[in-house]
């Protein structure tokens, strides 16, 4: 290469790479004790970047929010991945215990996740991140519903599996709100997935889950007597 020539883009790209991931790391150290304690000042300092090296790569303070759930998101699909999820009920009820006992283990973090989704003009990236995993769980029943038979007919997919990610971080927020303690979590979880799929479920399968919800809401009546 001459003197003065322009260094390949893919050296430049690389450190950009790079400080990309330390800025990502570091945020996620930051969130982990809850939204507030991530300011660009303590990021910088954190990742040992300069300001503009944020703005440069996450436009701003909630891009650099985003891009970290967004990886959180994708890491968790990557490790449901290694045994992917059948469809049936049992398969997604040990899901949910999976996934609360990850909620619990990073309690800060995951309050983060759930005051992003209920934010006032969440970004339509940001949006389809955030319901990834929950989306995922309830469009593997409806296929495999269907697949077996007893997937009701002419459905709304799309319309259905975004009412249950909603309900679903409905649920999560009232746990964030400490409306629901700990240990009601995932039955709460389970029962909220249980109303979605009987609605659109047909035959006796919805007479199974019917009952199954009959179950859950028994199991969380005495749950409720025994907390108070």
């Amino acid at each position: 290469m001459s003197k003065g020539a322009a260094r390949p883009r893919i050296y430049a790209s690389d450190i950009m790479a790079e400080r990309q991931s330390r800025i990502l790391r570091a945020a996620r150290e930051l969130l982990s004790d809850g939204e507030a304690n991530l300011t660009i000042n303590r990021l910088c300092q954190r990742a040992d970047v300069a300001a503009r090296t944020v703005y440069r790569a996450f436009g701003d303070r909630e891009g650099v929010i985003q891009a970290v759930i967004a990886e959180h998101m994708e890491a968790i699909l990557a490790f449901l991945a290694v045994a992917p999820l059948k469809g049936d009920i049992d398969s997604i009820f040990r899901e949910y215990d999976w996934i609360t006992a990850e909620l619990f283990r990073g309690a800060a973090f995951a309050k983060v996740i759930v005051g992003f989704y209920f934010s006032q003009n969440p970004r339509p990236e940001a949006l389809a991140s955030l319901r990834s995993v929950a989306y995922h769980r309830i469009t593997a029943w409806m296929h495999h519903a269907a697949e077996q038979g007893y997937l009701a007919p002419a459905l709304d997919r799309e319309q259905i599996a975004l009412h249950q990610v909603d309900t679903e971080y409905v649920q999560f927020n009232k746990w964030a709100a400490g409306q629901i303690p700990e240990y009601r979590v995932a039955d709460e979880l389970k029962a909220n997935f249980l109303m979605t799929a009987i609605i659109a479920s047909r035959g006796k399968e919805r007479d199974r889950l019917t009952n199954l919800l009959a179950d859950a809401h028994a199991r969380l009546g005495a749950c409720a007597a025994v907390g108070e």
